[in-house]
């Protein structure tokens, strides 16, 4: 098919404000409703292969059109942070448009005050931790008690605590932080998180060189407990306990050899315990109001 030789007398599609970078090792199979960060010949917000043989019968319209073409310096920041949050969760989680990870990359390269880039020494835990909202939030459709995102829908008393604002990520509500600014303790209990673990382990585990506790009591996180948490190495405290957790505890919590608490009752849970957890640093153990049964 060839294209028109008439030409429109409107454009027929006007430049975003800012494309997202989503650079991928491997074409994505689902289109984007993003441009592509590496520009076609022909600008368009879907890439198709060949040009339409219609005419557009309105043009289409942004919010806000650019002025200028993305400078070389903004398009490489992008691709160096799109690589190193795949490095962190793999290619499939930031192609797919629909996942945490994708809005929270995206939330960092276009909405984040801080305007990191991939070197910056914060950038991985900060991508963590938003990957970490959207997945407990349903990419933010949903509501925290506190301290959400949403200022008209969740309190917090402090406008530096809430996620996702401008403010280190260490001032983040229930978020503790080192002396080198690497967060030790995740305390999030009683604040409506939904979703499930397996969402976001692999950036929790990104934090496993300094992730000390981690605290997700009485919310209402499902699933099963993923095998990947027995790769929080330094882990010395974990409470799951009073969620919807299913399914058996996986052994590799027995690699933890620093855990001294364990706690996964009121949950939905079944299965044997694995001998294994019952490591000398552990002091506490809750299993209560599950259905297990041995070791």
């Amino acid at each position: 098919t060839m294209p028109s030789t008439m030409p429109s007398a409107m454009p027929l599609v006007m430049p975003s404000a800012m494309p997202l970078v989503m650079p991928s090792a491997i074409p994505s199979r689902v289109p984007s409703a993003i441009p592509s960060a590496i520009p076609s010949g022909v600008p368009s917000v879907i890439p198709s292969n060949t040009p339409s043989d219609t005419h557009s019968s309105s043009p289409t319209i942004t919010n806000a059109p650019s002025s200028s073409p993305i400078t070389s310096v903004e398009l490489q920041r992008r691709q160096e942070m799109a690589a190193a949050a795949v490095a962190v969760s793999g290619s499939a989680s930031i192609d797919d448009t629909t996942t945490p990870q994708h809005k929270a990359l995206e939330w960092l390269l276009l909405d984040d005050d801080l305007q990191l880039n991939a070197s910056s020494p914060s950038f991985e835990q900060r991508y963590s931790m938003s990957t970490f909202y959207f997945a407990t939030t349903n990419n933010g459709q949903n509501t925290w008690i506190n301290c959400g995102a949403d200022s008209s829908t969740s309190s917090c008393s402090s406008e530096s605590e809430r996620f996702l604002s401008s403010s280190s990520e260490c001032d983040w509500f229930g978020i503790t932080c080192n002396g080198n600014d690497e967060i030790t303790k995740i305390d999030i209990r009683e604040n409506g998180l939904t979703g499930s673990l397996p969402m976001f382990i692999k950036e929790l585990v990104s934090l496993s060189s300094s992730l000390e506790v981690l605290r997700f009591s009485k919310n209402a996180l499902s699933s099963t407990i993923p095998t990947e948490i027995g790769q929080l190495s330094n882990l010395q405290s974990l409470f799951l306990n009073n969620n919807n957790f299913v399914g058996t505890i996986p052994t590799s919590p027995e690699n933890l050899s620093k855990l001294t608490t364990f706690s996964v009752g009121n949950n939905g849970m079944d299965g044997t315990i694995p001998s294994g957890i019952f490591h000398p640093t552990l002091r506490n153990l809750d299993l209560d109001d599950n259905n297990f049964h041995g070791t």
